[in-house]
């Protein structure tokens, strides 16, 4: 059955049909001729007389025209929409180390130092955030968020749909956002953080994705990585861990004179995932980093029935036309079979 957007336009029908009415019972305009010889006898009629078609048409014309403009539609239609998808916490390494490059290992040193003041070699950071951006524009269907961790862990996001206020989010991962003596690696922090934000959300399919280049440096104040992973799995919340950067970095000034390690023991991320059944990879440069993503984006999809969507159809388009159409037809009628004498 159809709605109206505006049935209040409905009432003026009501004054139309009592102003026909009144036209329809009153007696015709009558004129003198000085002759009836020429005219056959006809019983009058009061009820119907020829007229009454050209009033009869011009009604119907009329009452189309305020009923489109009541605005009909058709009945509200729920078709709830099946997509694949799943919460995802993205859980990015926020230390100093990330301020690294993994250039090409067949380039000299001096290459690589020109290529770095030209800004034409991207940090591990920078690489991270490139590669997380586009992982977000992939999954159109997930509520995707985003922890960052130095020696504190930051919910930067809660998992959402709106991609767009992540991606801008991501935007703002540059190195300057925290301190140097705030830019640890406190492995345990993130994963909590991401637990936490993960747990209120009931979807079948929660997936962390734990992006780092070094090992737990901090000495977390409630878990160690494996506890914190051994939370997650109690949670029902798998994570996939990624090992990124070179083995052979090329290290910016600050790096360099503060002696900075880079190697890392993957092993510690290999446990972690595999606590949780999740999985480990390792990715080295930017095309590894980029095959990785694009792994975990084919291991993550999970049936999701989103709200119901509304669909309606708007109807008057149908009554402008057969008002239109009768409206014609009775201007038609009035000056041929049924002109009037003026």
């Amino acid at each position: 059955m159809p709605e109206f957007a505006h049935p209040f336009v409905l009432w003026l029908i009501l004054p139309l049909l009592l102003g026909v009415a009144w036209r329809w019972f009153s007696t015709p305009a009558s004129i003198a001729v000085s002759s009836t010889k020429h005219y056959t006898n006809a019983p009058a009629s009061k009820y119907f007389a020829p007229w009454h078609i050209l009033l009869f048409l011009e009604t119907l014309a009329t009452i189309a025209f305020i009923v489109a403009l009541a605005r009909p539609q058709q009945g509200v239609e729920l078709m709830p929409q099946t997509q694949e998808g799943t919460d995802i916490m993205l859980v990015l390494d926020y230390s100093n180390s990330m301020d690294a490059f993994d250039p090409d290992p067949s380039l000299s040193e001096s290459t690589v130092r020109r290529l770095v003041a030209e800004r034409a070699i991207k940090d591990r950071l920078d690489v991270a955030r490139e590669q997380i951006q586009r992982f977000v524009k992939r999954r159109s269907a997930d509520r995707i968020g985003l922890v960052i961790f130095g020696v504190d862990a930051y919910l930067s996001c809660p998992p959402t749909l709106d991609h767009d206020h992540l991606i801008a989010k991501v935007d703002q991962l540059t190195g300057s956002l925290l301190y140097r003596h705030e830019r640890g690696t406190n492995i345990a922090g993130g994963i909590g953080a991401g637990v936490n934000a993960l747990v209120n959300h009931s979807e079948s399919r929660r997936t962390m994705i734990l992006i780092t280049d070094g090992d737990h440096t901090v000495d977390d104040e409630v878990f160690t990585p494996e506890e914190a992973a051994e939370v997650a799995r109690d949670k029902e919340i798998t994570i996939h861990t990624v090992g990124i950067g070179s083995d052979n970095p090329f290290l910016d000034t600050y790096l360099r004179s503060s002696g900075a390690s880079i190697q890392f023991d993957t092993r510690n991320l290999e446990k972690i995932a595999a606590i949780t059944n999740g999985r480990f990879f390792r990715a080295k440069d930017n095309q590894g980093f980029e095959d990785v993503m694009d792994t975990i984006d084919a291991l993550e999809t999970t049936s999701r029935v989103h709200e119901a969507l509304v669909f309606q159809r708007d109807l008057y388009p149908l009554f402008l036309i057969c008002g239109a159409i009768t409206l014609a037809t009775a201007f038609l009628l009035r000056h041929t079979l049924l002109r009037e004498i003026c």
